[in-house]
């Protein structure tokens, strides 16, 4: 019968060697030195992001509107109009007199006329805090999209008014001029900002502006 030799274990482990020890305090303050360095260059860019996304996604609704509001007139055989206001902030989509006759609703003298009770359709409609609506072209912008022209002097509240065809026109039903409809949302640093327009065909389009490269076409 043999014994075990002295200083041995009888589990079998290996002694822990040199490559088998932890990180050092100098190791580990150099990692987070580095994480540190990636995140002061990774942040700006997130927020840069965050905040293009957030202008994109205000435009994609708004044109999404005036999409709906085209389709509404043509479904529903009446004038439409979407009223985006800036001083309140938000959009609204209406509906116009059409053929109701002075003697059903007395503001009905014309078809483009807003009922005595104002017929909204589909609720009021915001951009996201911090993104705010123009009628005109906003600070920083030198013009208009290309083809497009700002109304003069810039209104209060922009009516893009479409007849029963789904066709962008006057508030009198004429035919329009300037290129058609734009509206701008911008961010409250002025950073970034895109538009919407409708075309006298009745094309919706939106837009991105550069302050190198002006405006293009997304």
């Amino acid at each position: 019968m043999q014994t075990a030799t002295a200083g041995t274990s009888g589990s079998g482990d290996a002694p822990m060697g040199d490559n088998e020890r932890g990180f050092s305090m100098l190791e580990l303050l150099a990692a987070l030195l580095i994480m540190g360095i990636i995140a002061a260059f990774a942040l700006p860019m997130a927020i840069t992001a965050v905040k293009t996304f957030r202008v994109n996604a205000d435009a994609t609704a708004l044109a999404s509107y005036l999409n709906l509001t085209r389709s509404r007139a043509t479904s529903q055989y009446a004038p439409y109009r979407l009223n985006v206001d800036p001083t309140q902030g938000d959009y609204t989509m209406e509906k116009l007199c059409g053929n109701t006759s002075s003697s059903v609703d007395p503001a009905c003298t014309g078809p483009y006329q807003q009922f005595t009770t104002r017929q909204f359709e589909y609720g009021t409609q915001y951009p996201r805090q911090g993104d705010y609506l123009s009628t005109c072209a906003p600070s920083g912008v030198t013009s208009a999209p290309t083809g497009f022209a700002d109304p003069s002097p810039c209104p209060a509240i922009l009516q893009m008014y479409f007849n029963t065809r789904g066709t962008p026109v006057k508030s009198d039903g004429s035919p329009l001029g300037g290129g058609g409809y734009v509206a701008y949302i911008q961010n409250q640093n002025t950073s970034f900002t895109d538009a919407v327009t409708v075309s006298v065909g009745g094309r919706v389009s939106m837009w991105n502006w550069s302050p190198t490269a002006g405006w293009s076409i997304r």
